[in-house]
């Protein structure tokens, strides 16, 4: 229940009065100089607060060659997007056809075109289930690695406010095993598809294709440790947020 500012009085709900039946004070006027001034602080801090993580920010992605290093290393990965991963040849009665496929021609050719979850219900297949559950679990490790790579990116970014960068480590790991884990199952699946189709279908992985892959994503979990480290370092070193705010606003009402 609200009460006038100066008496103490309950106020009703249905009281709309600016002027308070008890003592006749302007409730909405009472001591607006003092709380003009409460809002200017809270409004100060805030911008205080903002700075502060402004600062952190700016010194996480381009504070240092190292830095900006870390931030266009982040998006490297990418490039195992359109890397060849496997090479396949199909042998048909009047067709025949080889190529090469990344992970995007994979998305783009096979995933969008073809029906992607009638390939986990292959799995069960009597003669190539072994087949299609190694080559769906190698998509979905890859998948995993390039969300993981994806979210990394945003990780840093959001992560730079504070100075932070361990999730980062554990995002890079994860895209790394998932990558490696895809390039293993991938060979298996391959295969098994040669021992069961009759010279109809051959295939090889690419391991060049995957290392690149690897080691990009082996490079930004360096990267995210050594980064690590950097952070915490400054962190010890500079003031926290409560120093810094207290030191802007005493800056401010200085110069005022």
């Amino acid at each position: 229940m609200a009460k006038c500012p100066n008496c103490g009085k309950n106020l009703k709900w249905y009281e709309f009065r600016a002027e308070c039946k008890s003592c006749g004070t302007n409730i909405p006027n009472y001591n607006w100089e003092a709380r003009l001034e409460e809002d200017a602080d809270k409004a100060e801090t805030s911008f205080a607060k903002l700075h502060y993580r402004l600062n952190n920010f700016k010194s996480a992605t381009v504070g240092s060659p190292f830095r900006i290093i870390r931030l266009v290393a982040t998006l490297l990965p990418l490039v195992g997007l359109v890397v060849p991963l496997i090479k396949v040849s199909l042998s048909l009665p009047f067709y025949e056809d080889t190529s090469t496929v990344s992970f995007l021609t994979l998305i783009l050719n096979y995933i969008t075109k073809l029906d992607f979850m009638g390939g986990f219900q292959l799995m069960s297949a009597t003669a190539l289930g072994s087949t299609f559950k190694f080559l769906m679990l190698a998509i979905v490790f890859a998948f995993v690695a390039v969300l993981a790579g994806v979210i990394n990116f945003l990780v840093v970014l959001i992560a730079a406010v504070s100075l932070k960068a361990g999730f980062n480590i554990f995002l890079n790991v994860v895209a790394t095993a998932g990558w490696i884990a895809s390039a293993v199952l991938l060979s298996i699946s391959v295969t098994n598809a040669m021992s069961n189709s009759i010279d109809v279908f051959s295939g090889n992985v690419i391991w060049w294709g995957y290392a690149i892959g690897a080691a990009l994503f082996l490079a930004n979990v360096v990267i995210s440790v050594v980064a690590s480290k950097s952070f915490k370092k400054q962190l010890s070193s500079q003031p926290t947020m409560d120093e810094y705010i207290a030191n802007e606003l005493e800056e401010i009402r200085t110069q005022a």
